[in-house]
């Protein structure tokens, strides 16, 4: 006799590489404006059919020690519509989901997750199995019209920090701390600030300047003046 087999394992990845599922995207930028919209496609390569659900939570605080996922259930606070909300999938097809945001007038950007999750039936098997389901999850960066993320080095005492005075993220890379024209050290600073997040600098400096590659939507090499004194 078959066993039936409910149990599953699954994995959350925000990487679109692994087979069972693909994204073609894993982060998607959106304004407040009326009718602003943007898909991800999820493709199948898998020999099953794939039977998918997405859940839309709403990041609180992001960046800060007391961020918080809360996940979006009542109609009547949903901010962020993802279409269709489940989906059927065939081996070797792709699927459209569409995102789009009602926030209007927004003084700072929202922040969401969609996390694309494979749902399991009963599994027949002639001996006690686990099968493992590979879900994904999407940022989605809802910023207001004319938002910008604003950069500036400041110092605290021997304490130096890199901020987003912005309204919007930012992620930060290859930063170097360049005292003179000639000479450039590089540092181990790097990641997503949002909009006021600080990450520190540990390393002296004096004078010269901050360089580093920004990127929002589009990226960008930023210089930025060192403070002499506080």
């Amino acid at each position: 006799m078959k066993k039936i087999i409910t149990g599953a394992v699954f994995l959350l990845l925000t990487m679109p590489a692994l087979a069972g599922m693909s994204l073609d995207k894993i982060i998607v930028y959106l304004d407040d404006s009326p009718n602003v919209r943007e898909d991800i496609v999820v493709s199948n390569p898998d020999e099953e059919t794939l039977y998918l659900k997405t859940e839309v939570y709403r990041v609180d605080n992001p960046g800060f020690e007391d961020e918080k996922r809360i996940r979006v259930v009542d109609p009547k606070e949903f901010k962020l519509l993802v279409s269709p909300a489940k989906a059927v999938i065939g081996s070797g097809e792709s699927k459209r989901f569409r995102m789009m945001s009602l926030e209007r007038d927004l003084t700072k950007e929202k922040v969401y997750r969609v996390t694309f999750r494979p749902v399991v039936g009963d599994i027949e098997s002639d001996r006690t199995a686990v099968k493992i389901l590979v879900a994904y999850q999407a940022l989605i960066f809802v910023q207001p019209q004319n938002g910008k993320y604003q950069l500036e080095v400041t110092r605290q005492g021997d304490r130096w920090s890199l901020k987003n005075n912005g309204n919007i993220n930012v992620e930060v890379s290859n930063v170097q701390y360049c005292p003179d024209a000639l000479n450039c050290q590089k540092l181990n600073v790097g990641g997503r600030l949002y909009a006021g997040n600080t990450v520190s600098l540990d390393v002296p400096m004096q004078g010269g300047e901050l360089v580093l590659l920004a990127q929002g939507r589009e990226a960008e090499q930023i210089r930025l003046p060192i403070p002499v004194s506080q």
